[in-house]
């Protein structure tokens, strides 16, 4: 039975941290296995498959977890995040699967899409086990979750590649790895978890509850952010298509490659903003001084790890390019110096985003990434049919910088608007149906 009492601030991070740092690892060894075991083509399929994906599940997703986590009156139980979560996601699958049917895909493409498809639904469905334990301030769990299910996907993809050489079969097997941790660990915990009752206002509640009322409010309140999560993942994704439809799958192949360390660069930004949303948003309601004192120290740490990262890629970028893949990607050298810029800014993003989140302002940020993403459109356009894989990364550098100018100067004026009030702002719609 897992102990009735949360984790410190700091024992919460080390554990996201490093359950993010192993995941992001070995996801990004995943990419490499398909590099090596494979060829440009069929990481170029793989990552169109993502492109693809990302954004549909991250609509339906909704950020229930966040909306968990920063629940700090108890508005709802876990239960009813967790049918709300499972409802969206089985039509985030539908979508997905009508879009690799209707697209003009070769019949290798779409079931890698669709299979990518059902491995999302497991990430969504086991997402929103790990917020309750975040919620619960027992990062402990979650961070074991990612580290079972990380090298375990990189083992079982990995070896049927090899023995394989299919890229369906492995996108399969990726898909059952995911599904057997949510069940065989995630779910037991949470299980247990709920029964120890840590934390009364979620409930003791496993089994996800659909009441149709609840479920249309919950789901009101959260489409905003939703849309924005979506919106967010369309714009990463946008330069992605470009690249694609401009100079083909193998050349997707190459900056995809070159893309993903900037994704797990960026989940450290992730694990100090989902370690420390709890205290964010319990400080905005009753200090706003530490509110602030706190997103600030979470900045400068995450401004400082950019910084490191511009350096390494500048020094070793092109020895880290031919180590990891080969001395064709290493010719990208400059568009990866680009992307770790691009990284950089990112990280601050972040938990700028994390900080307007935390402090419930979310149809805001509907207008922010729909600006930053118009952005984003509008560098692809002018930088990827001139320069290619280079025009992409610029057009992911565009991207960062538009949304640290946006979602810093949101959360500042947030910060302020709540020093000048009595009550915190709760951006919710209260005509949404009850």
């Amino acid at each position: 039975m897992p102990p009735k009492r949360a984790l410190s601030l700091r024992a919460n991070f080390c554990w996201t941290f490093a359950g993010n740092a192993v995941n992001a690892v070995c996801q990004w060894g995943l990419l490499v296995v398909l590099v090596h075991l494979g060829s440009p083509t069929a990481v170029g399929k793989f990552v169109l498959g993502l492109a693809i994906a990302a954004p549909i599940m991250a609509i339906s997703m909704l950020q229930l977890r966040n909306l968990l986590v920063t629940d700090a009156r108890g508005e709802y139980a876990f239960a009813d995040y967790f049918g709300t979560r499972v409802t969206w996601t089985l039509l985030g699958l539908g979508a997905i699967c009508a879009c690799a049917w209707l697209s003009e895909f070769d019949a290798t493409t779409t079931l890698v899409v669709m299979l990518i498809g059902a491995a999302k639904c497991a990430d969504s469905v086991s997402d929103i086990v790990r917020g309750l334990f975040q919620r619960m301030e027992r990062m402990d769990y979650s961070g074991m979750s990612l580290m079972i299910r990380g090298p375990a996907a990189l083992i079982s993809v990995g070896f049927t590649m090899w023995w394989t050489g299919s890229l369906v079969w492995a996108v399969a097997v990726l898909a059952g790895t995911w599904v057997a941790t949510l069940v065989l660990y995630d779910l037991v915990v949470a299980a247990r978890l709920l029964r120890a009752n840590v934390r009364s206002e979620v409930g003791t509640r496993l089994r996800p509850r659909f009441d149709r009322a609840t479920l249309l409010r919950l789901s009101w309140i959260a489409l905003p952010l939703g849309v924005v999560m979506g919106v967010i993942s369309l714009q990463t994704n946008i330069p992605r298509y470009f690249v694609q439809g401009y100079a083909g799958e193998e050349a997707l192949g190459y900056f995809g490659a070159l893309v993903y360390p900037m994704i797990a660069a960026t989940m450290v930004a992730n694990a100090m903003g989902q370690s420390a949303s709890p205290r964010l948003a319990e400080h905005f309601v009753k200090d706003p001084t530490a509110y602030r004192r706190l997103l600030i120290r979470l900045g400068s740490i995450a401004a400082v790890i950019g910084l490191a990262f511009i350096g390494a890629t500048l020094v070793f970028g092109q020895a880290i390019l031919t180590l990891l893949y080969d001395a064709g990607y290493a010719e990208y050298q400059r568009s990866f110096v680009i992307l770790a810029a691009a990284t950089a800014i990112q990280l601050v993003a972040s938990c700028a985003g994390y900080g307007l989140t935390a402090a419930r302002h979310i149809r805001i940020q509907v207008l922010l990434v729909s600006v930053s993403c118009l952005a984003t459109l509008a560098a692809a356009l002018v930088f990827v049919p001139r320069s290619g894989v280079r025009g992409g990364a610029i057009a992911v550098l565009v991207t960062s910088s538009v949304m640290l100018v946006l979602f810093v100067g949101a959360t500042w004026w947030a910060f302020h608007r709540r020093m000048t009030a009595d009550e915190p702002f709760l951006d919710t719609d209260p005509s949404a149906p009850s």
